[in-house]
């Protein structure tokens, strides 16, 4: 399957999905990240302002879930990036089982980052400390750019 199509049914299995919320405990207070609602509002602000989605799955009794939002969340620099850059949403393991089964989710905790068209821009498993984190998210953003280059979208292309 392409990335692409992958992507987009991702999407659309979410946006179809009755009653869609968000379904792991909200994140601390501490964190300076706005976490979005629901999927559809997530969606339409990643549409709106051309960003990448940051899908955040745990689970109520992952240590490491709770210790990255406590930890690495809180993270002054971290958490302007992923305001300047993402739309950010947490999903839940034991309950979004269809986010679960059509992301491939199978250990916590995980990130997955779709470009606001479906592009699967990053996948990572597992507790990482701010500056790892950083850098991966870094790296979806520059895998963004190198598509948006090989399709003539790129802002720097079009100069």
């Amino acid at each position: 399957m392409h990335r692409r199509d992958f992507g987009r049914i991702v999407v659309s299995t979410f946006l179809a999905s009755a009653g869609w919320k968000p379904l792991f405990a909200a994140p601390p207070a501490k964190s300076k990240i706005t976490w979005q609602k629901t999927l559809r509002a997530a969606h339409d602000v990643a549409v709106e302002q051309k960003k990448p989605l940051l899908l955040v799955f745990g689970a109520s009794w992952c240590t490491f879930c709770h210790k990255m939002h406590r930890e690495t969340f809180t993270d002054r620099n971290l958490a302007a990036l992923i305001e300047r850059e993402f739309i950010a949403m947490t999903l839940d393991f034991d309950k979004d089982t269809k986010a679960v089964e059509i992301l491939e989710v199978e250990q916590l905790p995980c990130t997955v980052v779709l470009s606001y068209e479906g592009d699967l821009l990053l996948k990572h498993v597992g507790f990482a400390k701010a500056d790892a984190y950083q850098k991966k998210l870094q790296q979806a953003l520059e895998k963004r750019t190198q598509i948006e280059l090989l399709q003539g979208t790129s802002p720097a292309k079009k100069s």
